[in-house]
């Protein structure tokens, strides 16, 4: 009889067992997913430039032609968000696989995710202060082109009045909307890095 009751109670624990082994690789799994999920809206940005840059290309060519800037500076834009997006790709998508997130590759992605935040907030400053100087570039040239040896206020034409209010202070304040949007961006970048690092660190910690 005891050696019965054993037997069951054997073949419970051996159920139950079973029961949390497959209870831990489904909330593996859900972890995993979870991390790739956050992983995935930032694959969809940088693919998102790639469709963007060529329209912000095309949109100022039309404006360097109204404003008399010279070709050269577009073609340094158009060089400039190829190398952005170079790097966006080589920072965000390059150094993390889906297998990255498997158990045993845990602990190397974790530093991964850290070596990207740094380099993404090199990016960050680098190409912020690259976009100043060039817009500021660009407005000077407008400005010398357009209003040499003239008071644009004293003969407010509409090609002035275009220049002035929608080339100039318009690009001032695309500009600053544009730096705003970024930094909301990266914030939300390095968050999402923050956060599968945490992940990592409480899947290790369980271990």
């Amino acid at each position: 009889m005891e050696n019965l009751e054993f037997e069951q109670l054997k073949a419970q624990m051996a159920v139950l067992e079973k029961k949390i082994a497959s209870q831990e690789i489904v909330n593996e799994r859900l972890i995993r997913e979870s991390m790739k999920d956050k992983m995935s809206w930032i694959k969809k940005y940088i693919f998102g430039e790639l469709i963007a840059a060529p329209i912000a290309v095309l949109i100022w060519i039309g404006i360097s032609l109204y404003a008399h800037i010279p070709l050269w500076l577009t073609l340094i834009l158009a060089l400039g968000c190829a190398i952005d997006i170079y790097f966006d790709w080589k920072v965000n998508i390059t150094p993390i696989k889906d297998n990255d997130f498997d158990r045993q590759n845990l602990i190397e992605t974790a530093e991964k995710l850290r070596k990207m935040k740094r380099q993404r907030a090199i990016q960050t400053i680098v190409g912020t202060v690259a976009v100043v100087l060039f817009l500021l570039a660009a407005f000077a040239i407008a400005c010398i082109k357009n209003f040499k040896d003239v008071n644009p206020f004293d003969n407010l034409t509409p090609e002035n009045v275009v220049l002035i209010g929608g080339v100039l202070i318009g690009g001032c304040v695309g500009c600053i909307i544009g730096i705003i949007v970024s930094a909301k961006i990266f914030k939300k970048m390095q968050q999402s890095n923050d956060q599968i690092i945490q992940q990592i660190e409480e899947i290790n910690a369980e271990q």
